[in-house]
């Protein structure tokens, strides 16, 4: 196919890969790990816009294992639950049943895009959970179709939340749409001092305001946890504005309602990194969540489809939107 490029190898810690490449993206996804997306690069820069960890690398783990101490980076997704818990009278592992997973894919081609689809069934939760990834000629845009179906014999609560980690560095700025910031108070980070909930993106912090778009420097330790609410769209994105390059995800609001952030500018675990999570619900206890009334719930049978978008687009400094296409949308400088 023209400008597309679908091939097969492995990591060199022997784990399965399946590359989508056109002239702009390069998509490497790791089935044996979860399905995880291991690395994103936007060609014409050569940049590498998914974290990866500087020691830690993809690997099979089995449910029991603490997210934290294997967390590699690059795009996970969590579902049925965050913090490991009981739900409808069975345990939870932590950070759910995706991550842990040894996916099925088929890589294949159409006329107009190549792609993979992925399936999985979850052990505990019954859920057969699909992702089909769609990757077309010259476009520095991708799609993820998703479908999520409970074959289980009862109504189930869950929260999914996609989990993409970006690189980042002083020169990057993190853009929301407008929303509601509630600091989870398990977590204060560094944004202990700031009111409990406060609008995007200015936090008070006694008699300064922190710009919380502005990504600080590895050596401020800083460590930023939240949850972004009423959202007004849905998006979410990252600029490097050192070489103008920008990306984002364009999601359904009445599916993602909210819009995490977890970000470690040197401290946590010394680590330099930035998690835009778009999820249906928070906070990140299942039970709480259910008992505040945001958890989702599908019957027996029942399925819930959605696509997100991600986009990687040069000449911007900031992210205003992104539109139905894929086109990233200037953002207001102040």
């Amino acid at each position: 196919m023209d400008g597309l490029t679908l091939t097969t190898g492995s990591t060199p810690q022997g784990l399965r890969a399946i590359l989508l490449e056109n002239s702009l993206l390069r998509l490497v996804v790791l089935p044996e790990a979860g399905a995880k997306i291991g690395q994103i690069t936007y060609k014409p820069l050569d940049a590498a816009l998914l974290w990866n960890h500087p020691h830690l690398f993809p690997a099979p783990h089995v449910p029991s294992t603490p997210y934290d101490d294997v967390w590699s980076g690059g795009w996970d997704e969590l579902f049925p639950n965050d913090e490991p818990g009981k739900l409808n009278g069975h345990y939870l592992p932590d950070h759910g049943e995706l991550w842990t997973g040894n996916w099925q894919a088929k890589p294949f081609h159409r006329l107009d895009a190549a792609g993979v689809h992925l399936r999985f069934t979850t052990p505990i939760s019954n859920f057969l959970v699909e992702r089909t990834l769609l990757l077309r000629p010259h476009s520095a845009t991708f799609e993820i179709h998703y479908r999520f179906t409970n074959q289980g014999a009862s109504t189930f609560p869950f929260l999914w939340k996609l989990h993409p980690a970006f690189a980042v560095s002083a020169n990057h700025r993190i853009d929301f749409p407008p929303m509601a910031v509630l600091r989870e108070p398990e977590f204060p980070g560094t944004l202990g001092d700031a009111p409990p909930i406060f609008p995007w993106p200015h936090a008070p912090l006694g008699d300064s305001v922190l710009d919380l778009r502005q990504v600080p420097d590895v050596s401020s330790r800083a460590l930023h946890f939240f949850y972004g609410a009423g959202l007004v769209s849905g998006w979410c994105g990252i600029t490097n504005r050192a070489n103008r390059l920008g990306c984002a995800l364009r999601f359904d609001p009445d599916v993602f309602t909210s819009c995490w952030l977890f970000a470690s500018h040197g401290g946590w675990r010394d680590l330099n990194v930035a998690v835009l999570e778009p999820a249906t619900g928070y906070p990140f206890q299942i039970q709480s969540m259910i008992d505040g009334g945001r958890a989702r719930r599908l019957a027996p049978g029942a399925s819930l489809e959605t696509t997100v978008l991600f986009s990687a687009q040069e000449g911007l400094t900031s992210i205003g939107g992104v539109d139905e296409n894929g086109r990233i949308l200037p953002g207001d400088e102040n």
